[in-house]
């Protein structure tokens, strides 16, 4: 661990893997029903990784892995690569922008003028290309969204 990764604050998920592992010192007998309890109020109250660590001081392994609970320059040195906060967000590229404007139109014109032809001149399989290009217009537009997300 490194220096100063006790106030790192802790998710959710730690503090259920706390409560876990604190079940299972209780199934062998290491802690009894009244410290089981004392000590899940004491994980679902607490907030950084020292807190969590304080309650498995006294206990041999199993421990909560809390090794997310790390700052983002001890990660660095770790895994030897950048961590980066994700913005949720698809990245627009030239591309994408082009693939769902070829979508747009395709929905847009493609659709109404298959209806039309069907109707006035009984070319019913229109649909079958302008469902093709909806589909693979959309699909390659998201994958490379997706894409440009993951390199950023």
């Amino acid at each position: 661990m490194g220096k100063g990764d006790g106030t790192i604050r802790i998710s959710d998920a730690e503090r259920e893997a706390a409560v876990a592992t604190l079940g299972v010192h209780m199934s062998t007998g290491r802690l009894d029903l009244a410290e089981y309890e004392d000590r899940c109020g004491l994980a679902a109250a607490a907030r950084t990784r020292a807190d969590l660590e304080a309650l498995f001081e006294d206990l041999p392994a199993p421990h909560p892995d809390l090794s997310s609970a790390t700052r983002p320059a001890d990660l660095v040195k770790r895994t030897g690569q950048l961590v980066s906060r994700s913005t949720g967000r698809q990245a627009e590229t030239p591309a994408t922008a082009a693939l769902d404007a070829v979508a747009g139109l395709a929905f847009m014109l493609g659709i109404p003028g298959a209806i039309l032809l069907t109707i006035f001149l009984g070319m019913w399989w229109v649909f079958i290309p302008v469902a093709a290009v909806l589909v693979i217009a959309g699909s390659l537009s998201d994958a490379a969204k997706k894409r440009s997300q993951i390199s950023e």
